[in-house]
């Protein structure tokens, strides 16, 4: 382990420093495997018929198995009774959670998880067990917090008022309707857009660097807003409506590791639309 770490999950917070609970035991992080090493890479092989070596393949990251094992002490045999329930107990129901990762050598991340495996736990004396617990991780991208920017549509400014005086009035100042986001991970991720506002025509986005486009081609009433999530291709009127048959155009980006990426905001007919772009940066 590179710093002083802490893994949360389901209430409980195992750190190597050591973490006492309100219950009165303290639970102490000896060993974070699979968190910082890289998934596995899952690749179909195709040998060449009647020729040396194999087709090359695409390779893809597969799921994440996150083992975290330690120690939980207790003053008394009461306290060690509970430590040994809640540590049973990690996400027990079957239901996803999150691990939250910090590290005061590097930026803290998260993942979401499921218990992978039954909790193993050993006893050392009355008042003192080990405890190892797997946890699966089906996305395996490491994400950290989330960064946003927003603008308004695109709009001309000014030009010089007449009668001339001095100083000189050029008038209001145009938007360029842009925003820039960076990912400063080592994966791709996948931003998020929402945009608000009256448009009566509705309104497109487009990647600055490579003219992909969101073209959204239905009105938006004062009040409303849609929510398009480059990591499913979802959009969604006011957090819940499908919209997917009004995007016509679906140019879907991703940011790529360690770049910055601008988008253009247009919404012909509307003067006071917005869109909030937000980005979690990713790790392998």
């Amino acid at each position: 382990m590179a710093g002083i770490r802490t893994v949360t999950v389901d209430g409980l917070v195992f750190s190597t420093e050591g973490w006492t609970s309100p219950d009165g035991f303290t639970l102490w992080l000896d060993d974070l495997k699979g968190w910082d090493d890289g998934p596995a890479v899952r690749r179909d092989r195709v040998s060449r018929m009647g020729a040396h070596g194999e087709f090359s393949e695409r390779g893809w990251r597969d799921a994440r198995l996150v083992t975290l094992e330690g120690d939980a002490g207790a003053p008394t045999i009461e306290a060690a009774a509970l430590a040994a329930q809640q540590l049973a107990a990690v996400l027990g129901d079957g239901l996803a959670g999150v691990l939250d990762v910090t590290d005061t050598a590097t930026v803290d991340m998260s993942a979401g998880a499921y218990l992978f495996a039954d909790p193993k736990l050993s006893w050392k004396n009355d008042t003192t067990l080990t405890y190892q617990l797997q946890f699966w991780c089906p996305k395996p991208r490491k994400y950290g917090a989330a960064v946003n920017a927003i603008t308004g549509i695109a709009s001309p400014g000014g030009g010089l008022t007449y009668p001339l005086d001095n100083p000189l009035d050029y008038g209001a100042l145009g938007d360029p309707g842009t925003l820039t986001l960076t990912n400063t991970g080592t994966a791709d991720t996948a931003p998020t857009f929402t945009v608000t506002g009256a448009m009566p025509n509705g309104f497109t986005i487009t990647h600055v660097q490579s003219g992909q486009r969101l073209v959204y081609s239905a009105p938006i009433l004062p009040g409303q807003s849609v929510r398009l999530d480059s990591s499913d291709a979802s959009v969604e009127l006011d957090g819940y409506a499908d919209m997917s048959a009004k995007l016509t155009v679906r140019q879907w980006t991703r940011l790529a590791r360690r770049t910055s990426g601008t988008w253009l905001f247009e919404a012909v007919g509307s003067t006071g639309a917005t869109l909030t772009a937000e980005v979690r940066p990713a790790w392998w």
